[in-house]
C-alpha cells in the first residue's frame, strides 16, 4: 500500500510538472527557437509575466517607430561622392537670368520619365523653370513614355533606337527616331495641363533631316532653319527653330521634303522664354554604355544641341543583367566619358549606381481540383549579385577620374522599409511612388552639396 501511495504522489507530481513546463514548450516550438527553461518561483513568474508583457507593448510600439523611420534610421548618408567636381556647376546656379541645361541620359528608368521628372521639378522650383526640355513622340513610336505630353500625326511611322541590333543610321540625338517615305509630313504636339512639368512653350526647337531642301511652316511662329555641323557622316541633323508671338502649350509644324528622300524626326527642345533649369530626360529602354558608344553620334549631337553644363548618367542596370565583367564596365564608361569631354570638355558629369534590384525565380507546382490538376507558380526574389559589380566599377571610375558620383545602391538597400511599397512587380523598376522617392533622394544629394559649396564660397568671400 505505501507503495502504491509512493507511486500516485510520484505520478501526480509529473503531472504536476508536465503541465507547469508544456506552454512553455509549445511556445518555443511555434518560434522555432530553444530558450532556456524558467526556474522562477510562481510568484516570480507572475510577476515577470506581467512585466514583460509591458516591455512587449512598449517594444512593440518603439518597434513600429523603428519601421516608420527606417528611411532616415539606417539609411547611409544620402551625398554627393567628390562633390568639388560639380563646382563648375554650382557655380551657374548662384547666377541670375540664364538658362542652364541639365541633361539625364540613361535606360528605361529615365525613358518612363517619373524619376527625372521628380528632379527636374525640385531643381526647377528653387532655381528657376526654363521649359519642358526635350521631348519625343514616344507614342508614335510605339512605346512608353512621359504622360504629360503627346504628339499626333495622320503618318504611320517606322522607329529605330540605339539598342536596335540592325540600325540602317544614327539615330539621333535621342537615341531614337521615326522615319517616313512621304514627302509631306505633320506633327502636332499637345502638352497636358496640370502635370508637374511645364509645357508651356515660347521657343521650340525641332530637330529633324528632310534632306537639304526640306521646308517647315508652323502656325503663329516664326522659323528659323539651320544644319547642325555634326563632325562625320554618321547623322546629319537640321535644327527649326520655332518662336511663337505667345506661349503656347500646343503647336503644329509641317514639312514638305524632296521626293524620294526619307524624312528623319529626333525630337524637340522646348523653351518657355524663361531662365532657370532646362532639363533634358534621354532614355532608352534596355540601353547600356556600350549602346551609346557603338553610337557615338548619339552622344555628339546631344552636346551640339542641347549644350548641357550638367550631365547626369544613370546606367547600369541592363549590364548587370546581361553579365558585363568589371573590366568591361569600367572600359565603358571611359569610352562615354572621353567622347563627351571632347565635345563639351567643360560640361559638369555626375554618374549615379543602379538600384538594389533583383532576380525572380518561378517554381510550378500541380494542385488537383477536384477530378484535373491545376498548375499554378510561386516566384521568389533575391538580389542580384552583378548589380553590385556594376555599382563598385561606376563609383572605382568616379574616384580614380574625379568626377561626381551618388550610390543610389546603397540608398535603396538603406532605405529597403520606404522602397518596399515602390517596386514594379519585375523587382528591376519601380512604379511612380519608387521612382517619385528615388528623384526626391537625388534632388536632395544635389542641393546639400550645393548648400555646402554655397557656405564655403560665401565664406571665402567675407
Amino acid at each position: 500500500m505505501k507503495m502504491k501511495s509512493s507511486k500516485l504522489a510520484t505520478w501526480l507530481l509529473l503531472c504536476g510538472l508536465l503541465a507547469g513546463y508544456m506552454p512553455g514548450f509549445a511556445a518555443r516550438q511555434q518560434h522555432g527557437k530553444t530558450t532556456a527553461k524558467q526556474t522562477t518561483s510562481p510568484t516570480t513568474a507572475k510577476k515577470t509575466t506581467h512585466a514583460s508583457a509591458r516591455a512587449g507593448k512598449a517594444g512593440t510600439a518603439k518597434s513600429h517607430k523603428a519601421k516608420a523611420g527606417a528611411s532616415s534610421s539606417f539609411a547611409p548618408p544620402n551625398r554627393i561622392q567628390q562633390p568639388e567636381a560639380m563646382a563648375p556647376f554650382f557655380a551657374a546656379l548662384r547666377l541670375k537670368d540664364q538658362v542652364i541645361s541639365v541633361l539625364h541620359l540613361g535606360d528605361s528608368h529615365i525613358q518612363a520619365g517619373f524619376f527625372p521628372a521628380a528632379v527636374a521639378t525640385r531643381l526647377q522650383r528653387d532655381f528657376g523653370n526654363a521649359g519642358r526640355g526635350w521631348v519625343f513622340p514616344f507614342n508614335l513610336a510605339g512605346t512608353n513614355g512621359p504622360s504629360d505630353f503627346r504628339w499626333n500625326s495622320a503618318r504611320i511611322w517606322d522607329s529605330q533606337r540605339i539598342v536596335d541590333r540592325n540600325l540602317n543610321e544614327a539615330p539621333g540625338p535621342g537615341g531614337i527616331e521615326l522615319t517616313t517615305h512621304q514627302n509631306n509630313i505633320s506633327l502636332q504636339f499637345e502638352g497636358m495641363d496640370g502635370d508637374a512639368m511645364d509645357n508651356t512653350v515660347k521657343k521650340a526647337t525641332l530637330l529633324y533631316w528632310g534632306g537639304p531642301d526640306a521646308t517647315v511652316v508652323a502656325g503663329g511662329a516664326e522659323v528659323a532653319t539651320q544644319q547642325v555641323p555634326l563632325p562625320g557622316d554618321a547623322l546629319k541633323l537640321t535644327d527649326a527653330t520655332l518662336t511663337f508671338n505667345a506661349p503656347v502649350t500646343s503647336f503644329s509644324a509641317n514639312w514638305v521634303t524632296s521626293s524620294g528622300t526619307n524624312f528623319h524626326f529626333y525630337g524637340a527642345l522646348l523653351q518657355n522664354g524663361h531662365p532657370g533649369i532646362l532639363y533634358s530626360a534621354i532614355g532608352i529602354n534596355g540601353a547600356m554604355y556600350q549602346h551609346y558608344n557603338d553610337n557615338s553620334s548619339t552622344l555628339v549631337a546631344q552636346m551640339m544641341v542641347l549644350q548641357p553644363q550638367l550631365i547626369i548618367i544613370s546606367l547600369g542596370t541592363n549590364e548587370a543583367y546581361g553579365a558585363v565583367s568589371a573590366s568591361s564596365m569600367l572600359a565603358s564608361i571611359d569610352r562615354t566619358v572621353t567622347t563627351i569631354k571632347e565635345q563639351n570638355p567643360d560640361a559638369v558629369l555626375l554618374l549615379t549606381t543602379p538600384a538594389a534590384s533583383s532576380i525572380a525565380t518561378r517554381r510550378a507546382y500541380r494542385h488537383k481540383q477536384g477530378k484535373r490538376y491545376v498548375t499554378w507558380y510561386k516566384v521568389s526574389y533575391h538580389p542580384n549579385a552583378n548589380v553590385v559589380v556594376m555599382r563598385n566599377a561606376i563609383l572605382e571610375y568616379a574616384r580614380e577620374h574625379r568626377l561626381a558620383a551618388w550610390d543610389f545602391y546603397e540608398q535603396n538597400r538603406g532605405m529597403s522599409a520606404a522602397f518596399s511599397g515602390g517596386w514594379a512587380a519585375d523587382h528591376i523598376h519601380f512604379n511612380v511612388r519608387g521612382y517619385a522617392l528615388q528623384g526626391s533622394l537625388l534632388y536632395d544629394a544635389i542641393h546639400s552639396a550645393y548648400v555646402h559649396y554655397s557656405d564655403n564660397h560665401n565664406q571665402t568671400a567675407q
